[in-house]
């Protein structure tokens, strides 16, 4: 019965009970400080009518709420103390459970003592019925505040309708800076074609430039091929001409055999010819090396001949070619590799360039990173163009990262490359933060 009446206390102290009388119900009354700081705010903002009385009735209720919290303290200790007297007692009881025969009149000493306690919680009861009536006083007092409160809430939907309006233009000034916005992006869009276009123009330009070198190309090595042929001819005379050396040796062995009984001057001079004819085979072997060494730096003279020639005319054609800013295919005749490995790495840019401009982004990078693994100490354009390829993909930016990387591993100065890293980690990083938080 005690703990149930100190429950009842402590649900007194935090919650505001509804009116006791038969007037209409009132929402429940917040917390002695919610109070204080809301009739604050409502005192200062309502007309400066009556502020005294507004603070004396506040004053009243923050003593009322004192009070209210001293008796909960001393209801709380009350009880504390009743229930170590009831603990005591249940500790006698179940000690004097078993001599009751011998100590019957101690048990009238303990209903007197219990007698006490219901005499005790009489006047807890009575109290609370005090309190009770306090608290009706307190609600009345409430019903005041819930009614000055009413009016702050219809200001406050005045106010809330002035921010919807404000709201409104706001809206309205967003969605004329977004036309403008979008304009600005048309006009921008249109230059980055106009742009394209230029581009698309001089890389086609080169590419002519580009055939036609090919076909230079193409008409030397059929000269160098006929010069070839030529060596073969003169590689089958000289064959000839040892075979009919060897005929003639052999043909004067035969006489020397058939006239050595007779003559041993002729064998004599028979074992000097033969000499003599070792000796020219030997000198023909080495003037064959000589001749064959001889073509081999003809050939090494005239393909480097070729290809200074080849850099020089496309440097006289593209004046403003730079290895370190082009993204066109002709960078790729800077590279110290064989000509040969040149062509092959133009045809396979050629062929990867084809299909990014359609759009096949998958296949073009296929073709860009065989031609980087054709010559990765020096293909930093296959790199770059694999990077693109890569930017257009899906979920590929970290791969586009690493092709820039590689294509200033090999050229640190080469500034698409730059510019396409700078890119790609400027787009990275709102990601980054986002997942961070």
């Amino acid at each position: 019965m005690l703990k149930k009446i100190a429950l009842l206390m402590m649900l007194a102290m935090l919650l505001v009970p509804a009116a006791w009388a038969d007037e209409a119900e009132v929402e429940a009354a917040a917390p002695a400080e919610e109070v204080e700081a809301v009739q604050v705010e409502s005192a200062d903002e309502q007309a400066p009518e009556a502020p005294d009385e507004l603070t004396l009735k506040e004053n009243a209720l923050n003593e009322k709420a004192a009070e209210l919290e001293a008796l909960a303290q001393s209801l709380a200790q009350r009880e504390s103390a009743l229930s170590k007297n009831e603990k005591d007692f249940a500790v006698k009881a179940s000690a004097l459970a078993g001599k009751t025969r011998e100590i019957s009149g101690t048990s009238t000493m303990l209903l007197g003592r219990e007698t006490q306690v219901n005499a005790r919680e009489k006047e807890i009861m009575s109290r609370e019925a005090g309190l009770a009536r306090r608290e009706m006083t307190f609600a009345q007092e409430s019903q005041k505040f819930t009614e000055a409160s009413t009016a702050l809430a219809a200001r406050e939907a005045d106010i809330a309708k002035r921010e919807a309006d404000l709201a409104a233009r706001e809206a309205e000034l967003n969605a004329k800076i977004g036309a403008k916005e979008a304009a600005d992006k048309l006009s921008e869009r249109e230059a980055d074609l106009v742009k394209r276009e230029a581009a698309l123009t001089e890389r086609e330009n080169t590419q002519n430039r580009l055939g036609e070198l090919e076909k230079e190309l193409t008409a030397k090595a059929e000269e160098l091929k006929a010069r070839e042929e030529e060596v073969a001819k003169r590689e089958a005379s000289a064959t000839e001409q040892h075979k009919n050396i060897a005929d003639a040796i052999k043909e004067l062995n035969e006489q020397t055999a058939e006239t050595a009984k007779k003559d041993s001057a002729l064998a004599d001079k028979a074992k000097e010819l033969e000499a003599r004819s070792k000796k020219i085979e030997e000198d023909n072997s080495s003037l064959n090396s000589r001749e064959v060494a001889l073509v081999n730096r003809e050939k090494d003279a005239s393909t480097k001949a070729a290809e200074v020639a080849e850099l020089e005319s496309l440097i006289k054609e593209l004046p403003a070619f730079d290895p370190n800013n082009s993204t066109e295919a002709a960078m790729i005749l800077t590279y110290n590799i064989p000509a040969q490995t040149r062509r092959d790495l133009i045809a396979m840019q050629r062929s990867a360039y084809q299909k990014y401009s359609a759009n096949r982004f998958t296949q073009a990078l296929e073709d860009y990173t065989n031609a980087y693994e054709a010559a990765p100490e020096a293909n930093y354009l296959a790199a770059y163009w694999a990077g693109l390829a890569a930017e257009r993909l899906r979920n590929r930016r970290d791969e586009a990262i690493q092709w820039a990387d590689r294509a200033l591993a090999i050229n640190s100065e080469y500034r698409p490359a730059q510019e396409l890293k700078r890119r790609l980690e400027s787009r990275n990083a709102p990601q980054q933060r986002r997942r961070s938080k």
